[in-house]
């Protein structure tokens, strides 16, 4: 039998108790200190990107930027894989300092994902051709202030990371949701990442991206470098 609804005196009582929180989107609602909310500078950067992506992602952002400013001092390139519509690359760019001499380089199909490299559970949920909203040219313009500094890759990694020699690594944002595109990109990347450079996984805790998760677990597994989840749905690996 169903419980008995409640009279709407009660229902209604329920509803205001429900706290208000300062910060509430993508799979996170919390009345903590959320330090984004009163950088003027950050908001204003975030405002003109914001239709990029489909909610609000601040505290997605602000760990990225927080942890590409903590590697802009380091020697080394800056690369991210799975640009996407170039909302996160433009948050990084603009939010960190220049650095004499150092390539970004951007690795995407800019035609949404592969349909190979995928398991399963990853066919099965239909990832093949996802995030194809997008295109090269859209990326460029974004991105046109600091075109002097970008190595944009078009291209399946699994065709043109071979072909790729970054050079020493200091900053990498890895967001390309499938599980073999990732540990491929991962093993490439921790190869070349410098001395306290850091990687940042954009979907690690993310339901239905198990796959990818595991596999990232295995890689750090045989290393003394930990991989750090956190409540955004994001992790981090910092080089020892």
């Amino acid at each position: 039998m169903p419980p008995p609804l409640q009279p709407p005196a009660r229902a209604l009582r329920n509803i205001l108790k429900r706290p208000s929180y300062p910060y509430e989107s993508d799979g996170i609602a919390t009345m903590h200190f959320s330090p984004f909310l009163q950088d003027r500078d950050f908001l204003a950067r975030y405002s003109t990107v914001a239709t990029t992506w489909p909610t609000d992602i601040r505290w997605r952002l602000w760990i990225l930027t927080r942890s590409a400013a903590r590697c802009a001092a380091l020697d080394g390139a800056f690369a991210e894989f799975g640009v996407y519509r170039g909302g996160c690359a433009y948050m990084v760019l603009s939010e960190t300092p220049p650095h004499t001499g150092r390539s970004f380089y951007l690795f995407d199909t800019f035609e949404g994902i592969p349909d190979s490299n995928l398991t399963n559970a990853e066919i099965q949920a239909g990832f093949a051709g996802r995030l194809a909203d997008t295109s090269l040219n859209e990326v460029r313009s974004r991105l046109d202030p600091w075109r002097e500094r970008l190595r944009i890759v078009v291209g399946d990694v699994f065709k043109t990371l071979p072909e790729i020699d970054t050079g020493p690594i200091a900053f990498a944002h890895i967001d390309l949701n499938a599980a073999a595109p990732t540990e491929l990109v991962l093993r490439y990347t921790w190869d070349r990442l410098v001395a306290s450079g850091i990687v940042v996984f954009d979907d690690y805790g993310f339901g239905g991206y198990e796959d990818q998760r595991l596999l990232i677990d295995r890689f750090f597994d045989a290393r003394n470098d930990a991989v750090i989840a956190l409540p955004t749905g994001q992790a981090l690996a910092i080089r020892a």
